[in-house]
């Protein structure tokens, strides 16, 4: 019934959130419970706005208009940063989110992704409700990051800004690698657009070994991305 009354629907919608939806709830008696940090990015992924009192309730803003999509060269085109722009490989492989080919030989950009105007002005603004999420959070596509709150990274052992364009590979356990790598191909293929759950190993900068249980859900915005949320991490 709460959440019926802040999203405006029926009640029967949510009952068909959880039932068939994966939004994730306890049942408490006849009652089910639903935690807000797992709401917020749920009505996220299924193009809903976020309530007021959600986000007051997150202490912070999440939700921010996304500009019209506009390549990156076309960005810089008026720019002296533009100057490499013709002669980079991500203008001549057409590559439309260039910050995940930061270790590609023969790069031309000169800044650093994490403190791009473009990257803060097109991409940035629609997945900042990362980090109103309290359990470490990442939002990728293709296996590379495209954005990860500081719960995440702290569980990677690095810099929030050395998220941005990381492979898979850098933080994830050769035993968990394989997992995401199948699920990644059953995305590909259309073969799930639900709510997955299953264990998988991080590996830290000190080579540390971490058991998590990790759900991942599919994101409507940015198109095709999917949100990647610890659920629960275990001592080693």
């Amino acid at each position: 019934m709460d959440i019926a009354g802040l999203c405006g629907v029926a009640r029967s919608t949510v009952s068909y959130w959880i039932a068939e939806k994966s939004l994730p709830a306890r049942r408490f008696g006849k009652r089910y419970m639903v935690s807000v940090k797992d709401l917020i990015p749920f009505l996220q992924s299924e193009g809903y706005s976020i309530p007021v009192s959600l986000l007051e309730n997150m202490e912070g803003i999440y939700h921010m208009t996304l500009k019209p999509f506009k390549s990156c060269w076309d960005y810089w085109a008026k720019d002296s940063h533009g100057e490499g722009c013709r002669d980079c490989p991500v203008f001549s492989r057409n590559f439309k989110a260039c910050f995940t080919t930061r270790q590609t030989p023969g790069l031309k950009c000169p800044t650093e992704c994490s403190e791009c105007q473009y990257f803060y002005e097109h991409y940035a603004p629609v997945m900042s409700f990362i980090d109103q999420i309290k359990n470490p959070a990442a939002i990728y596509k293709d296996l590379y990051i495209w954005s990860g709150n500081k719960a995440w990274a702290d569980l990677c052992g690095v810099n929030t800004k050395n998220l941005i364009g990381a492979g898979a590979e850098e933080f994830i356990h050769p035993e968990s690698l394989k997992n995401i790598i199948n699920y990644d191909k059953k995305i590909r293929m259309g073969g799930s657009s639900e709510v997955f759950r299953f264990d998988l190993f991080f590996t830290t900068k000190n080579n540390k070994k971490i058991k998590t249980d990790l759900s991942i859900s599919p994101l409507k915005n940015p198109d095709g991305t999917w949100l990647a949320v610890v659920e629960r991490q275990y001592n080693s």
